[in-house]
């Protein structure tokens, strides 16, 4: 879990958890109506869960704090891998914890309400202007902006970003300013691909100014393996390992490191392949982050794939935020999609005929 080194004064194991201030460290969670000794409590038996999935222990996540220390105790300490687990484990457990709600307001879990914390506005337009339809789902509009039933329900190829370049399942997290993300990752299996359709099984991080960079793994037709690879508006980096056809099932893992800016893709925790760019501080304070599961075609007309790609999976998903030392599961922040008169950004199943789902695994045919 510590896989950064700056902790910005707030002490090693201190958790902000934060809404899309500029510059802030960020965990963002919905406003709770007490922050007592319990509210707390709960933030500190989470980042202890977190802590011991990180070095690979079992536990029930509904624990309680001492059952999970007795558990680290009666099970992982003894093993040289995990040597520093007792000490991050002690200070999870002493530390002060410091909540910042969306309003503002700046809870400890030792003094209680501390203050107002200083709001520093964004000098970026906000992809939520009022010339947007930003919604949860794509069923839920949330302001007027008017769009049809059909390009809701079903888009042309030209009515989705990236609609023309293939078939896929892309789920996407708001601009909250994300710059890490793992996962147990088990590539599909590609089968009866048709002329120049190519799977595609990735992560990415996009920032407000259009720069954007993936991780991930493409499928080489003519050898038939995985190849893992980083691209950004420059062009592509490989690795030199390779990977049968649905050969990985493993921890994968893309981040984007916060002083050099390179961007690192690991699997089975060693790094595959490293990138430099040409992100700044201000990109990753405001970056989402997406993962896509695809097959790729030129000139994609919405019916034209032939081939599959089975069995794909994203799970155990967890993200970290820029300036932060924790990773938290995906499911806590919220999915990003948006129209913006045009076209469907963000989180789409496209098109919706050739997508489905299994728990975790995506399975994309021409059914």
């Amino acid at each position: 879990m510590f896989r950064k080194k700056k902790f910005l004064g707030m002490g090693l194991a201190t958790i902000l958890m934060c809404s899309s201030l500029s510059g802030s460290l960020a965990y963002a969670e919905s406003k709770s109506s007490t922050y007592d000794a319990s509210f707390f409590e709960n933030l500190k038996q989470r980042a202890i869960v977190h802590e011991l999935q990180e070095h690979k222990i079992t536990v029930n996540p509904k624990a309680s704090i001492a059952e999970l220390l007795n558990t680290a105790d009666s099970t992982s300490l003894k093993s040289k891998n995990n040597s520093d687990l007792k000490q991050n484990l002690e200070k999870l457990n002493e530390s002060e914890y410091i909540y910042l709600t969306l309003d503002g307001e700046v809870y400890s879990s030792e003094k209680g309400y501390v203050g107002m914390a200083d709001k520093v506005e964004s000098k970026e337009d906000s992809v939520t202007d009022a010339t947007y339809m930003k919604t949860n789902s794509l069923s839920e509009p949330s302001n007027n902006h008017d769009v049809s039933i059909s390009s809701k329900n079903n888009p042309t190829p030209s009515q989705v970003s990236g609609g023309t370049t293939g078939t896929f399942s892309r789920v996407q997290l708001d601009y909250d300013g994300f710059d890490g993300v793992n996962a147990n990752v088990i590539t599909p299996r590609a089968k009866y691909l048709g002329a120049n359709e190519q799977p595609w099984m990735y992560y990415g991080f996009d920032a407000k100014n259009g720069r954007g960079i993936e991780g991930g793994f493409s499928y080489q037709t003519g050898r038939e393996v995985w190849q893992g690879y980083i691209r950004n508006n420059n062009g592509f980096k490989y690795s030199l390992e390779t990977w049968k056809n649905h050969d990985i099932n493993d921890s994968v893992k893309f981040y984007i490191d916060n002083s050099t800016y390179n961007a690192y893709l690991l699997a089975k925790y060693r790094d595959i392949v490293v990138m430099q760019t040409s992100f700044d501080s201000s990109d990753l304070s405001s970056m989402s982050v997406k993962r896509v599961t695809a097959i790729a075609k030129k000139n994609f007309d919405g019916s034209n794939i032939y081939g599959s790609s089975i069995n794909g999976e994203f799970s155990e998903l967890v993200v970290s935020k820029f300036n932060s030392d924790y990773y938290y599961p995906w499911d806590d922040y919220r999915d990003y999609s948006f129209w913006d008169g045009s076209q469907w950004f963000g989180t789409i199943d496209w098109p919706a005929d050739y997508i489905t789902h299994y728990g975790p695994s995506v399975w994309i045919n021409n059914r």
